[in-house]
């Protein structure tokens, strides 16, 4: 490599040179190990450490600092306000983020980096949100809106803008793509599921530890959850693989290694100027479409996860906030204990009616099932039923919704012939963190406005179990609504759009086609020979059986030598029974599919 190969230009393009940062994904094809290890175990440490903090964060304000209208007037203004006030910096870091990951060269991909990168950023401000080191209301509250932006706006937006993306630049086979999708949603939902039903016992066990010091007890948590995260993140970086910017850099399809990287640097193609691609993706339906249904989804959603630890307090059982921690894991167990094995039900019905169709059937079941335990608040049998029913309904959309943003992207490529990445990963990471203050905001307005208090601890009961004094009936009647009319709401919004508007699957094959039919044009005019995935994964297993043919009959002759055995007998002996035992297989096969 010259010298002029070794110090490139463009953001990072220095960086992680050295071949122990490579990945450890060396395959055309998207496999199990980069699936299981890049999508569902990677992700896995973030994203718990993200359900935390938007589950909990709002509740250790209220209930611990105490940040009510009864402290202070000015607080229900702030708990209303902060939250979507701080959406203005993330508008900012989205938009700068989106320039930053469009502009990086570096030699391990332009969105991987990222997510290593983030990882000091991440667990300092984990830290601070939950470190308050002020006693004033007013120092408190600007504490607050420091650590809040430095962890939404920052250091999460970096990582999660390139976790969404990485399935769309990991291949642009819409099958393997569906499925590394589909494999992070699973890791999101169940995974963040289960720390929903283990958080609460553990935050309450570490509470108890610290003497009942409920701040203390949040702070060594969350200190302890954000450090889970920093090595599961690197197995998600080395896990993963940018086939797509492979392919755009002119690195895809070359089979020495050394050449692909050095090509991938020498072939990079400038990417438009943000307000170019922001003027094309306006003028996509699908796009605004699936910008729209994220960030609506998320609102309701984190409007959900927020008022969860209220509603197992206040409404599951009535009041019981003293045993909420016991109610929220009990609950959680049961009315989301289908959204485990559910995916063992959803693959079938996409693999027979598509993402489209059993998006939308599933919604009814959602709108159904929230509405029902929506109107029986109180009585915990049915509420439980009722949940569980809306979860059955809602696992389709839950599983299948980042799958299309793959195919968003594709489909303004084909129209276009401009690739819109870094706008498109920076207008979802916007909508989930936009989503996040509204959703904040929302609630908190329900609260000050139906006069929630904090909670106030009246006796024992004979249990030992703590009482508190009733919340008034307007501030519970919001909670129910948060939480269990957000899904019907969602429901209602789901089946409308997916079954009358959004029909981009049944046009994939098409866009998918034609885009790979232009990238052979583009190989062609630069002297290279274009190679689809499954051209090189054939050429792949084809090497491989040769070098596992080549060491038998290495093996083979080096035994036949030493113990004075014929070569040529001994090998028409292994082929002979090898071809007998092919013969078999593929007359099983044969009769199985009669």
């Amino acid at each position: 490599m010259n010298a002029e190969a070794k110090t490139r230009r463009g953001l990072l393009a220095n960086a992680l040179g050295s071949d122990r940062w490579n990945s450890r994904i060396t395959t055309a094809n998207v496999g199990a190990k980069e699936m299981w290890l890049g999508y569902v175990i990677g992700p896995y440490g973030m994203l718990i450490v993200q359900s935390i903090v938007n589950s909990y964060y709002n509740q250790y304000m209220t209930d611990v600092l105490g940040f009510t209208a009864e402290r202070a007037v000015w607080m229900a203004s702030f708990m209303v306000l902060f939250p979507l006030l701080s959406k203005i910096f993330d508008a900012v870091t989205n938009i700068v983020m989106s320039k930053i990951i469009d502009s990086t060269v570096c030699r391990q991909g332009k969105v991987r980096p990222w997510l290593i990168l983030s990882i000091p950023l991440v667990v300092l401000s984990v830290i601070l949100l939950f470190w308050m080191p002020f006693s004033g209301p007013r120092t408190q509250a600007a504490w607050v809106c420091f650590s809040y932006v430095l962890y939404y706006c920052v250091s999460f937006t970096m990582w999660n803008m390139s976790k969404e993306l990485t399935p769309a630049l990991s291949t642009r086979n819409v099958a393997q793509r569906k499925n590394l999708a589909t494999a992070a949603e699973i890791t999101r939902n169940v995974g963040t599921g289960l720390v929903s039903i283990l958080f609460p016992m553990i935050l309450s066990a570490v509470c108890a530890a610290m003497n009942g010091n409920d701040a203390q007890g949040y702070l060594l948590t969350m200190s302890l959850m954000s450090c889970v995260a920093i090595p599961l993140t690197f197995v998600q970086y080395f896990f993963t693989r940018e086939r797509v910017t492979e392919e755009r850099r002119g690195g895809a399809g070359l089979t020495d290694e050394a050449a692909r990287i050095e090509k991938m640097h020498t072939l990079v193609k400038p990417e438009a100027p943000l307000r170019e691609q922001l003027g094309i993706c306006l003028k996509d339906k699908y796009w605004l479409l699936f910008v729209l249904i994220v960030f609506t989804f998320n609102v309701l959603g984190n409007m959900r996860n927020i008022s969860l630890i209220y509603y197992c307090g206040w409404v599951v059982r009535g009041n019981q906030y003293g045993a909420r921690a016991a109610i929220q894991a009990t609950f959680q167990m049961i009315a989301f204990s289908p959204m485990g094995p559910g995916i063992a039900l959803v693959l079938p019905l996409v693999k027979k009616l598509g993402r489209t169709k059993t998006i939308w059937m599933g919604s009814v079941l959602t709108i159904v099932g929230s509405l029902f335990a929506y109107m029986m608040a109180g009585n915990r049998m049915f509420v439980l039923i009722g949940t569980a029913l809306a979860a059955i309904g809602n696992i389709a959309f839950s599983y299948l919704i980042m799958s299309y943003m793959g195919d968003v992207i594709d489909h303004v490529e084909w129209k276009s012939g401009t690739r819109c990445d870094g706008l498109t990963g920076g207008f979802v990471s916007a909508a989930m963190m936009f989503a996040v203050g509204i959703a904040q905001g929302l609630f908190n307005l329900g609260l000050m406005l139906t006069k929630y208090a904090q909670p106030a601890e009246i006796g024992l009961s004979a249990d030992g179990i703590k009482l508190y004094a009733d919340q008034p009936a307007a501030a519970t009647g919001w909670i129910n609504f948060s939480y269990q009319g957000t899904y019907i709401v969602m429901g209602v919004m789901i089946f409308i759009i997916f079954k009358f508007f959004f029909d981009l699957e049944k046009k994939m094959p098409q866009v998918s086609g034609e885009l790979q039919d232009r990238s052979k044009a583009e190989y062609a005019a630069q002297g290279l020979e274009y190679l689809p995935p499954a051209e090189l994964e054939r050429r792949e297993i084809e090497a491989q059986k040769a070098e596992v043919e080549a060491n038998r009959v290495a093996d083979l002759k080096a035994r036949c030598a030493k113990r004075g055995l014929d070569f040529e007998t001994e090998n028409r002996k292994y082929l002979n029974k090898l071809a007998a035992k092919q013969a078999k297989a593929e007359a099983k096969a044969a009769k199985a599919g009669k």
